[in-house]
C-alpha cells in the first residue's frame, strides 16, 4: 500500500477548515479587538504557519459555504499531549458553531494525528467553553487541573482509542453489558429486541476468539478515567483479491451518553486502526430504518448495495440490508 497524506482541509455540508493563510491577520485581529496594523495579530498567524510547516497539523481557519472567516479551532503539540484552543467570531449561534468545528477537529486528530492525548484548559467559570468541549466528546479530567500565575485551570480532555488484539476479561465484561444495553435500547447490533445476555455473550466471544488469528482488531473509545464509551471490530477480508478491503462491525456506543460525539470518535478510531493494518477501502452494513445511512454519509461513506427485506427483525418487520463503503 502506498503512504497516504494527512488531509490538510476539513470539510462539512456548510462549514470548511483550512490551514491560515497570511490575510488571516484580520480575522485574528477582530477576535482580538485591535486594530489590524497591531504586531501581534501577525506574530500568531506566522506563529500558526511554522507549526504547521513543523508538525503537518495546527490550527484550522473556520470558514462558512461563502468563504467568511468564522474562527478558528487550534492544536498545538506539546511533549506529552496536544493543547486545544478554539475561538469564534462574535454572533447568534457562535456556541453552535464552535461545537460543529471542534468536533470536526477533534474526531480528525483522533484518525490522523499523533497518538497523543488532546486536551483543552478553561477558566472554571467558562461555562460556554466547557459546554462546546463537552459536546465534542471531551470530558474533564480533573487530576490535571492547575493554577497558573494564580490563575485556575480545569483540563478537559478527549477520549482515546484503543486498538487491540486481545480482550482481557474485565473488558469482556463492560463490552457485553454495553451491546445487551445498546440491543435493549433498540439499538440495530445484530440482534431482534430483548435478546438475552448469552446468546450476546455467544456472539462477542466469538469475535474474541477471532483477535488471536489476526485479522480482526477491537477497537475500544474510553474515557480519560478508562470508561468504555464505545467498540467495534475491523475484521479484514481474506483472499489475494480483496486483501486490501476490511469490514467494520459491531459498531455501537453507550446509548447513555449519545450526542457526544461519541459515534464520529468511534468511526475515527475504526479508520485508524485499518489504515495501519493496512487497508485502503473498507465496507459495513446496517439495518434500513435505523437514520445510520446519513450518519455514515457524512463520514465519506456511499451506499453500494441493498438487500429488501434481507433483515427480519420481528415477525412482520423486515427491513432492508444496506452495503457502504469507503476509500481510506
Amino acid at each position: 500500500m502506498g503512504s497516504v497524506t494527512t488531509p490538510r482541509l476539513i470539510t462539512a455540508d456548510d462549514l470548511s477548515l483550512r490551514p491560515p493563510l497570511d490575510d488571516d491577520t484580520q480575522l485574528v485581529a477582530e477576535l482580538m479587538g485591535v486594530p489590524i496594523t497591531a504586531e501581534r495579530p501577525a506574530q500568531i498567524v506566522r506563529m500558526w504557519r511554522e507549526h504547521w510547516d513543523e508538525h503537518g497539523y495546527g490550527t484550522w481557519i473556520i470558514t462558512d459555504a461563502a468563504g467568511r472567516r468564522l474562527g478558528f479551532v487550534g492544536l498545538r503539540t506539546h511533549p506529552d499531549f496536544i493543547r486545544v484552543t478554539i475561538r469564534v467570531t462574535e454572533g447568534e449561534g457562535g456556541d453552535d458553531l464552535a461545537t460543529r468545528a471542534l468536533r470536526l477537529v477533534v474526531a480528525h486528530a483522533l484518525e490522523w494525528l499523533p497518538d497523543l492525548p488532546l486536551r483543552i484548559r478553561i477558566a472554571p467559570d467558562d461555562v460556554a467553553t466547557r459546554l462546546v468541549a463537552q459536546a465534542a466528546g471531551m470530558a474533564h479530567a480533573p487530576d490535571l487541573d492547575h493554577t497558573v500565575d494564580g490563575d485556575e485551570w480545569q483540563v478537559l480532555e478527549l477520549p482515546y482509542v484503543r486498538i487491540a488484539d486481545r480482550v482481557p476479561a474485565r473488558a469482556r465484561e463492560a463490552m457485553l453489558a454495553m451491546w445487551v444495553e445498546v440491543n435493549d435500547s433498540g439499538g440495530a447490533v445484530g440482534f431482534a429486541p430483548g435478546a438475552g445476555q448469552d446468546d450476546v455473550a455467544e456472539v462477542l466471544d466469538g469475535y474474541i476468539a477471532r483477535l488471536a488469528e489476526g485479522r480482526t482488531v477491537c477497537v475500544a473509545l474510553n474515557s480519560p478515567l478508562g470508561e468504555l464509551l464505545g467498540f467495534g471490530f475491523v475484521a479484514r477480508s481474506t483472499g489475494a483479491t480483496v486483501a486490501h478491503t476490511a469490514n467494520l462491525e459491531r459498531i455501537m456506543t453507550d446509548p447513555a451518553r449519545r450526542g457526544t460525539n461519541h459515534g464520529a470518535l468511534l468511526v475515527a478510531g475504526l479508520h485508524r486502526a485499518a489504515r495501519e493494518m493496512g487497508v485502503e477501502l473498507v465496507t459495513l452494513d446496517y439495518r434500513g430504518g435505523t437514520g445510520l445511512g446519513e450518519f455514515y454519509t457524512r463520514y465519506g461513506y456511499t451506499e453500494v448495495g441493498r438487500i429488501p427485506g434481507g433483515v427480519r427483525v420481528a415477525p412482520g418487520d423486515d427491513r432492508d440490508g444496506v452495503i457502504m463503503a469507503r476509500s481510506l
